[in-house]
């Protein structure tokens, strides 16, 4: 895969400024329609357990097949998966309102439709991420700002979409809505195809493939900083999850029950994470990846510890600002090592690896954080998501000397049989 120079011919520009600007409006209409399909299907049967079943569709691809992404990615190129994802998820969305007008959408098809939109939407953050390396050259300075500006959409549209979404149900009706949705995805479309160079994001040559679902993986684990640094990964999306379930406890117990501060606790990461992923774009230009990470592990970890006092509400709602501050701020620094790091053959398959394995650490930490809360009570679960998190922080700090070692070897992957149980 050939790369411009950071400050490279102008279309390469205008083909990063498109990916990113096709990625946020995508972004949003994604956002819109985690709200206003399962609220389409409450209105609609009223039934919570339909709904959550809605909500299963929606996620579920991504853990099943999020590693067979990375094999879509390979064979397609980012740019025709962008495309492909964009125009395949545009047509699924507006077939929804479009039966649901005629008396057609049955439970059993919209089901389909939204599993179908899910499965289509799994390769496309890890192409986006890999168009936009090879479109920013390789400055590592110029790959932290461009995984930034990704990072800055991705958090704007998750904390603005599902509130936009909202607005606009209670004015146009969740119908509507979905109808916009499908709409936002082909403006994505028309804008990466007529901005994006068509000689950008191509496929590797079929001989220089690395074979194998779990190709990136095992490069990960081979590489001296990638392998410590993926552990931290799906320790921390584990953990982390625990949040969604502690905060609002927290308000629930030891602020009176009051639903406001449950909601400034839960929204304080994401205006942290929004905040941490606009700064990370400004400080690139004075500071490497490896400084930028070494700065957000300290101030990742150590104010999570600050949940566990009995304080006044102002004292959690700073920690996880701060904490999602330095979450944000740390994502772009790594995604630009990452992407220069690994040969350019195997970055379909890392990405790919990355996004599904810190995805999926998260619904599991979702599913255990009940558990854990019940058994062991809100205060020791707070300590334990602390301790894992400055554990999983140390980790990377340790790992960051490591980058001066020669990266991993782009090895051939043996293919995965089918049937196997184990890679």
């Amino acid at each position: 895969m050939s790369r411009a120079p950071a400050a490279g011919p102008t279309g390469y520009r205008r083909g990063l400024r498109a990916v990113v600007a096709g990625g946020a409006v995508s972004a949003f209409g994604t956002q819109m329609t985690v709200l206003a399909l399962p609220w389409l299907v409450l209105e609609t049967t009223g039934s919570a357990a339909r709904t959550s079943l809605v909500l299963l569709a929606q996620v579920l691809p991504i853990a099943l097949f999020g590693l067979l992404g990375g094999e879509v990615l390979q064979r397609l190129g980012a740019r025709r998966t962008m495309l492909v994802s964009d125009g395949t998820r545009g047509v699924l969305i507006a077939a929804v309102p479009l039966l649901y007008g005629t008396g057609a959408l049955s439970f059993p098809v919209l089901l389909a439709l939204v599993a179908a939109a899910g499965l289509a939407a799994v390769p496309y953050a890890a192409s986006q991420r890999l168009l936009a390396g090879e479109l920013a050259g390789d400055d590592q300075r110029a790959l932290t700002r461009a995984h930034g500006l990704i990072d800055t959409v991705y958090n704007s549209a998750g904390f603005g979409g599902p509130m936009l979404a909202g607005l606009l149900i209670a004015v146009i009706g969740a119908e509507r809505v979905l109808w916009l949705d499908a709409a936002t995805f082909a403006v994505s479309f028309v804008v990466l195809l007529g901005c994006v160079p068509a000689r950008a994001g191509r496929a590797a040559a079929g001989g220089t493939r690395p074979r194998g679902v779990l190709a990136g993986i095992r490069h990960m684990r081979a590489d001296p900083f990638l392998g410590r640094t993926m552990a931290s990964t799906i320790a921390g999306g584990f953990v982390l999850r625990f949040l969604a379930i502690c905060l609002p406890l927290l308000a629930f117990h030891r602020y009176g029950g009051d639903a406001a501060v449950g909601g400034l606790l839960l929204a304080g990461t994401g205006a942290g994470m929004l905040a941490g992923s606009f700064l990370a774009v400004l400080v690139s230009r004075r500071l490497g990846p490896a400084p930028m990470i070494a700065v957000a592990m300290v101030f990742q970890a150590l104010p999570l510890w600050l949940l566990a006092l009995p304080a006044p509400p102002v004292v959690p709602l700073t920690a996880v600002v701060l904490s999602g501050a330095a979450m944000g701020f740390s994502n772009a620094p790594y995604f630009a090592i990452l992407t220069a790091r690994v040969p350019a053959a195997l970055q379909p398959k890392v990405l790919q690896a990355v996004m599904t394995l810190s995805t999926v650490a998260g619904p599991l930490g979702l599913l255990a954080a009940g558990v854990v809360i019940d058994r062991a009570g809100l205060v020791p679960t707070l300590l334990g998501v602390a301790a894992v998190i400055t554990a999983a922080s140390v980790n990377i700090l340790v790992a960051l000397p490591l980058l001066r070692s020669a990266p991993a070897e782009a090895v051939e992957q043996p293919a995965l049989r089918v049937g196997a149980a184990h890679s």
